[in-house]
């Protein structure tokens, strides 16, 4: 296998791990969805955005078929991924919890979109393919949204 193949093989695992972490978040705030039916239409909301963006992370693979790399993709290794997918799995586990209350699932969601913002991912990585910059633009756009719609959330659900 030449040089560029592995670049391409190892920007495929990064992009599917990173599309893995949005299903999981998907299937995370469907969970909070059926648990606090006061939120349902926040939280369906938010799960479907995630699976979104999920499918709009495999899309890139098709950038990639096309012998299109991406740049600075390197400094998400599956290593630096897994804390952020060691939180997703161990909130999924906990959101069946009957002790868990609709703050901790709020704090939660707002910790895992803050940590997806703070990443900067869409910001760091490039490529000359323009529907890379489309798509990096509405998923940034998109977890920015979340993150501010978590923190109103938050902040109306613990006034009261």
């Amino acid at each position: 296998m030449d040089v560029k193949n592995k670049i391409v093989q190892s920007q495929k695992k990064i992009i599917d791990a990173l599309s893995g972490c949005e299903s999981n978040i998907s299937l995370l705030y469907a969970k909070y969805a059926v648990k606090f039916p006061e939120m349902q239409k926040q939280w369906s909301d938010l799960s479907k955005a995630e699976k979104m963006h999920a499918n709009l992370l495999q899309t890139m693979h098709r950038i990639l078929d096309r012998g299109i790399i991406f740049l600075n993709l390197g400094k998400f290794s599956d290593e630096a991924i897994q804390p952020m997918v060691a939180l997703i799995e161990d909130s999924i586990k906990k959101a069946d919890a009957p002790t868990l209350s609709r703050n901790d699932a709020i704090s939660t969601a707002l910790r895992i979109e803050s940590s997806i913002m703070d990443s900067h991912f869409y910001d760091i990585v490039n490529s000359d393919a323009p529907e890379f910059k489309i798509i990096a633009e509405r998923l940034s756009a998109d977890t920015k949204k979340h993150v501010d719609m978590v923190r109103n959330n938050l902040e109306q659900y613990t006034k009261g």
